[in-house]
C-alpha cells in the first residue's frame, strides 16, 4: 500500500472543513443526492447562490423554510410529512427512485 502524499491529504481535510462549513451555512455540499418525498412532495431544490432550499409544485424554486433531517444511514425525515425518506442512488433523479 502506498503512502498518501501529505499534500493531498492537506488538500482532502481543507475540501472537509469547507464542506462542513457550507453546510453549517446552509449551502449544498454536493456530498448526496438531493430527496424528494414520495408521500407529500416535498423536494430539495438549489438555488442559484448554492442554498439548499426545500419547495413544492407549482412553487418550484419558492423556500418552505423547512429541511429534511438525517434519520440512520442514506435515510431522512420529512419535516412536513414525518415519513422516511431514502437517499435515491447516485446520479438517479428522485422521480426515477420509485
Amino acid at each position: 500500500m502506498s503512502r498518501i502524499d501529505p499534500k493531498l491529504r492537506k488538500l482532502v481535510a481543507d475540501l472537509v472543513a469547507l464542506q462542513k462549513r457550507a453546510k453549517a451555512l446552509g449551502i449544498f455540499a454536493n456530498d448526496r443526492e438531493l430527496l424528494e418525498c414520495p408521500h407529500c412532495g416535498l423536494m430539495e431544490d438549489v438555488a442559484a447562490n448554492g442554498m439548499l432550499i426545500t419547495c413544492r409544485e407549482p412553487d418550484l424554486g419558492l423556500d418552505t423554510g423547512l429541511r429534511f433531517k438525517p434519520w440512520g444511514k442514506r435515510a431522512f425525515r420529512c419535516p412536513a410529512c414525518g415519513k422516511k425518506v431514502t437517499e435515491p442512488p447516485p446520479g438517479q433523479c428522485p422521480e426515477d427512485a420509485s
